[in-house]
């Protein structure tokens, strides 16, 4: 692993533990999380159909961090359940 490898997983580590430890900071990072893949997928950085977006498979269905595949089951009216 070279040191971007590196602190890329360092930095997600830690914000999944400030997740973990607090559903208000779990709020904002989902957020700002939801915001960047978007952006990401937009530049079909996850496939050309969003096969590879780590919230989910677009090919199956729309995906956000309040509907994430293999977590959630969401129709299109339902989103964000807790």
């Amino acid at each position: 692993m070279n040191r971007v490898q590196q602190r890329v997983s360092k930095v997600v580590g830690r914000l999944g533990e400030l997740a973990i430890n607090d559903p208000d900071d779990a709020e904002g990072i989902a957020e700002a999380l939801d915001a960047m893949l978007d952006d990401l997928r937009g530049y079909d950085f996850f496939g050309t159909e969003g096969q590879n977006d780590p919230r989910g498979d677009f090919r199956d269905g729309e995906w956000s961090m309040g509907c994430v595949q293999g977590i959630d089951e969401c129709s299109d009216d339902d989103e964000e359940e807790e």
